[in-house]
């Protein structure tokens, strides 16, 4: 079985092994944590993810700094991505983000969205310019 990649990034250990544990629940995804910029950079390269999930606090940057440079990856260019954070009043109009997911997590609600990102990515083969249609969650 073909499991769709997931990326998120995330420096906190305690919310990696909570995302983890839903992904658990969602055996068609495969998670992969990169806890920095440089780390997601270097993932990203080959992973092709249907999902990019960026924390807004890093220890070397920004998620909001991150998802242009992932958008110049090939296999990321059109991927969904959702800021993660625990931060309020953050305004992502034209930052390129579909959603924002706040800490704490509303648990059900992820494992709804990522139910409804693998229906749409089932169908789709997996090519940059396949998922194109599927840009916003």
């Amino acid at each position: 079985m073909h499991r769709l990649p997931v990326l998120y990034v995330e420096d906190d250990a305690v919310n990696a092994l909570i995302m983890s544990a839903l992904f658990e629940h969602r055996p068609g995804m495969r998670l992969v944590v990169a806890g920095s910029l440089a780390e997601a950079l270097k993932q990203a390269r080959d992973l092709h993810p249907v999902l990019l999930m960026l924390d807004l606090r890093l220890p070397d940057g920004d998620g909001r700094q991150l998802l242009p440079q992932l958008r110049e990856i090939p296999g990321c260019e059109t991927a969904p991505a959702v800021a993660v954070t625990a931060e309020s009043g953050v305004e992502l109009h034209g930052s390129g983000f579909a959603e924002l997911w706040q800490k704490p997590l509303d648990l059900n609600h992820v494992l709804r969205k990522l139910d409804a990102l693998a229906d749409t990515a089932r169908w789709l083969p997996q090519t940059p310019m396949a998922r194109a249609g599927y840009a916003r969650l």
